[in-house]
């Protein structure tokens, strides 16, 4: 599939749920635009901890849409992104369901970053029946590289 491809599909997605950020990701078309598109950048919204705990991709950039503990709206968000990412780039946001990065998108489409998406299920994705994440949906689960500190 190419950039382009990936590019409208993910717009589509977005248009249909009404959404103003730029498109939805899944997982995998993530992953190629991160390996091909020589504007693509990764961000990562989750807290600190959740790093810790969770895991991370490797050379993402992170500024976390929420702080820890207590997940309160980082003050200092729109600074911190300014740092990491322009707003010409093609800025694929990640947390760990899809819930704060697609909250995050909407928000830097509003500051004026035309090419902001979301990634569809995040690092972990919803629970199984089990209570476990990471087996149904999300990063993880697409098997795609990722690693403990």
């Amino acid at each position: 599939m190419t950039h382009q491809n990936i590019l409208e599909r993910a717009a589509e997605r977005a248009r249909a749920a009404g959404k103003k950020h730029a498109g939805d990701l899944t997982p995998e078309e993530a992953h190629q635009l991160l390996r091909e598109h020589p504007k693509a950048k990764l961000v990562d919204v989750r807290s600190h901890p959740e790093l810790d705990f969770a895991g991370f991709i490797e050379g993402c950039c992170h500024v976390p849409w929420q702080l820890y503990p207590g997940m309160t709206p980082n003050p200092h968000f729109d600074e911190e992104i300014r740092r990491v990412a322009q707003p010409d780039e093609f800025l694929l946001l990640l947390c760990r369901t899809g819930g704060r990065s697609l909250a995050a998108a909407e928000h830097l489409a509003e500051q004026g970053y035309q090419h902001c998406f979301n990634i569809l299920g995040g690092m972990e994705g919803k629970p199984d029946a089990s209570g476990q994440r990471g087996k149904i949906e999300g990063w993880k689960a697409s098997g795609l590289p990722w690693k403990h500190k």
